[in-house]
């Protein structure tokens, strides 16, 4: 398994405290991160199967990638103790 580090955590504490999926934008602008960053990070945890992903298209073609936490996702404090 890939490492995970403080952003990981972060991300996913985020999207943990949220009731609805999130967008990157919102995740960046919560977390005081920059856009690339945030979206470099939930692309990885989405690829150990953390996070979901949905792509959002408005009438007018506007993108927007929504993220929420798989159901398999454990609580940050089962990753804290698995270090």
């Amino acid at each position: 398994m890939t490492e995970m580090d403080r952003i990981d955590e972060l991300i996913i504490e985020l999207l943990g405290k949220s009731e609805k999926p999130m967008s990157t934008y919102k995740i960046a602008k919560e977390a005081k991160l920059a856009w690339s960053t945030v979206n470099i990070h939930c692309y990885k945890l989405k690829a150990l199967n953390l996070l979901e992903e949905k792509t959002i298209i408005s009438p007018i073609g506007q993108k927007r990638v929504m993220w929420k936490l798989t159901a398999r996702t454990p609580t940050l404090d089962k990753f804290m103790k698995r270090k």
